[in-house]
This record gives C-alpha cells, structure tokens and sequence, in this order.
C-alpha cells in the first residue's frame, strides 16, 4: 500500500445544476462557484483556509485564459496554490490527485477542487465538439463529428473480439434503469429501452446507432469538493470519505497520433487503438490502495460510447481482456444483481456533461447513503473514471468510507 492511500478525505462536496427553460440562465463562472461555496460550507472552512485552489480547464462556454484565476477572484480567494489542470475530462480528478500530494507535504491544510460545463445553454455543441476533438490540420477540415471519431475505435473493437451490436446494446438498456430512479437524469421521462430499440435507432456514425451514444446533458452542472489530510479529516468531520488510491495516463492528443504511441504501457509492443490510459490509471490506483477489481462495490465512468462501457469494464479489470461484452451479456452490470455500474443513468442516460466532479459525489453519496436515485446498500469502496479527448487521458480513483487496509 503506497503511502498517500488514505492520507486525505473528502469533507465537503457541492454541486449545482442549471436546466434549459430555467427562468435563471447560470454561466459556468455561476454555476461552479456556487458548488465551490457549497462545498466549503459543508466543510465548514473559512475563505483564509484555503490553501489551494485547482480547477479543470477552461468550459467552453467561458472562455478565459485562465478559469481558475477567475475563479479565484469571484470566490475572493487569495490561495498558496492555484492552477487549471487541463486533461480533458481527466483533468477533474486529477486536480484532487495533485491535491493530495500537496497536503501530503504540509503546506497546505485544505484544497478546493470546482469542474463544471454549462454549454448547452450558452453554445451550440455539435460541430465545436468535434473541432475540439479532431486534429486541426489533418481531420478537422473534413467535417467529422465525435461519434464518428470514436467509431474508429468501436469498428475495432467489434473487429478484433467478435463483440456484436447486442452486447454494446445491453449496457445502455442497465443504464437507462438506473437512470429512471434518479431525478436529473436526462432520459429518465423518456423510460426504458430494449436491445432491439437501441439496435433500431438511427445510424449515427457506424457502427454506432443513437442509443449506443450519449446525450448532452440538459443544461449546465458544476461540482466542486473540499480535500484535506485524513488526521484534519477525522478532527472535523462527521463523514469524511477517504481517498484510498488513484492513477492518471494521457496518451495522446488525437486520434492519429496515438498511433505513434510505442514502447511503452498501454502500447508496449505496438500502437494500439484498443487498449487505453484507464489500464493504466486503474493499475496504479488499485496498487495505491492495496486492493483489487473484486473490493470495488460500485463503479462510475465518463465513458459516452455503449462499446467504450464494454472496453472500460476490461480497463478496470471487471473482466478480461475482449470480454466486455460477453461480462454485461451475461448479466455482469445488469440493474438486478449486477456490479452497480453507472449508478446515475452514466453518460448513455444521465447525460454527458464533461469534466464534472457529479460521478465523485454520486459515489461519496452512495457510499454515505445518501442517494439522489436507488441506493446501492453496502458501499465500503468506490471507483470513479474520468476521461477526455477521443479515449486520450484518464483518471481513476477509489475512495472509501473508512480507511482501506
């Protein structure tokens, strides 16, 4: 067990959410700053208290050269430490990550953690989500959208393991259940689907239909946690939820790109699409904490893809290597006696809202029993993926309700 395994905890999380048709139409700046006072509430710190202060990137719906300092100045902070940390969707966790190797050094006491996006009620998503995502010079110029980007790696994957529609279709039908319980899932109204209706669906970017592909979620929501080391933890909070082990890999910017990737892990022998940095996060996350893939009692990812689902149940180690689909075919995350997977809805059905902390707090909340949507009872260990870019970089984490030994 490494020695930051449960070093610091969580002792406030926030979040806020801003729905289309809202009377009051919140920027990101909004949103993610009333997570950030949420949190420090429930934390119950002071301004002065905060030593550092790290943010995701910049939303796209806000851009300034840099969010944090933005941040700081509407919280009116005046932090040790304090910078974006700009791994696509990684960068979420990863700003808690780096805080806690700041805390472990005792300069600090307490980091404020606050990710949010608010662009769909500000920016049109569609055609900018694919610029963000394809390479300026060699892709972009011919018009590819997201699904079709990551349709590289799904015709892969089906390829090279025999994987069929059915099986990615499978685990967007388990996560529409969960989704139906919870309250800000985007597709609860819409109610269950069946593998034929998600086989039925209209061909987006093949092999991926529109129910093998994630909605956006219907407004803005922000997140923002308040971490600090386990002995401060234990002294002042009720409930802390003690980070046990995390792990962070970035392999590329684009697509192309990674298939110069050699010579080392997740790409050791020879450039690969279909191995990705969650192995690698997950490996060093699980060697942290002293535990492995059968410990973990409820799993959250960002994956926004049906067959990224299956390949992420691999990364983690829920199954082997090729086997996603047939593990969720024969009932590995079903809703009724599976693994908890995607406990929200996930991205499929509660919607993407990119390098959002809400995956963590849905985890701490299970974890506390505290749920929004089903309880999931039992939850002593949780882990939580981040990820940007088209399968670039990743983060993972596990957290616990008492310190993992």
């Amino acid at each position: 067990m490494h020695k930051l395994a449960n070093s610091c905890a969580i002792v406030g999380m926030g979040r806020t959410i801003c729905k289309k048709g809202d009377p009051d139409k919140k920027s990101p700046l909004q949103l993610i700053a009333e997570a950030a006072a949420i949190a420090m509430k429930e934390a119950g710190i002071k301004r002065s208290q905060v030593g550092a202060l790290f943010t995701a990137r910049t939303p796209r719906a806000y851009m300034t050269l840099q969010f944090n300092q933005s941040l700081l100045n509407e919280l009116k902070l005046a932090p040790m430490f304090s910078s974006e940390i700009t791994a696509h969707g990684a960068g979420a966790l990863g700003a808690i990550e780096l805080a806690v190797s700041l805390l472990d050094s005792g300069l600090i006491d307490y980091a404020l953690c606050a990710t949010g996006e608010a662009s769909p009620l500000w920016i049109e998503m569609v055609e900018g989500s694919a610029n963000w995502e394809a390479d300026l010079q060699f892709e972009a110029p011919y018009g590819p959208t997201t699904p079709s980007i990551y349709a590289l790696f799904a015709q892969r994957y089906m390829h090279e393991y025999g994987i069929p529609p059915e099986q990615m279709a499978k685990v967007a039908v388990e996560n529409r259940l969960w989704a139906l319980d919870h309250p800000h899932a985007a597709m609860r109204k819409k109610g269950p689907i069946t593998v034929d209706d998600v086989l039925s669906s209209k061909m987006i970017a093949s092999p991926l239909r529109l129910l093998d592909c994630a909605p956006w979620f219907p407004g803005g929501i922000a997140s923002a946690a308040v971490i600090t080391r386990a002995d401060v933890a234990r002294s002042t909070c009720e409930k802390p939820t003690y980070i046990a082990g995390f792990g962070q890999s970035s392999l590329h910017e684009w697509i192309g790109e990674r298939m110069g990737l050699t010579g080392i892990e997740p790409a050791m022998h020879a450039p690969n699409l279909l191995r990705t940095g969650a192995s690698v996060a997950a490996k060093q996350a699980y060697q942290m904490a002293g535990v492995s893939p059968k410990d973990v009692d409820i799993a959250e990812t960002s994956a926004p893809f049906t067959f990224a689902n299956l390949l992420m149940l691999e990364e983690f180690g829920f199954c082997g290597v090729g086997e996603g689909g047939s593990f969720v075919a024969s009932g590995g995350v079903d809703y009724n006696g599976g693994l908890p997977f995607n406990t929200t809805g996930g991205y499929l059905s509660f919607g993407q809202s990119g390098q959002g902390l809400y995956l963590l707090k849905e985890v701490v909340d299970q974890i506390h029993g505290r749920a929004e949507g089903r309880p999931v009872p039992n939850v002593k260990l949780g882990l939580v993926h981040g990820h940007g870019g088209p399968l670039a970089c990743h983060s993972v984490m596990l957290v616990s309700g008492e310190p993992v030994q």
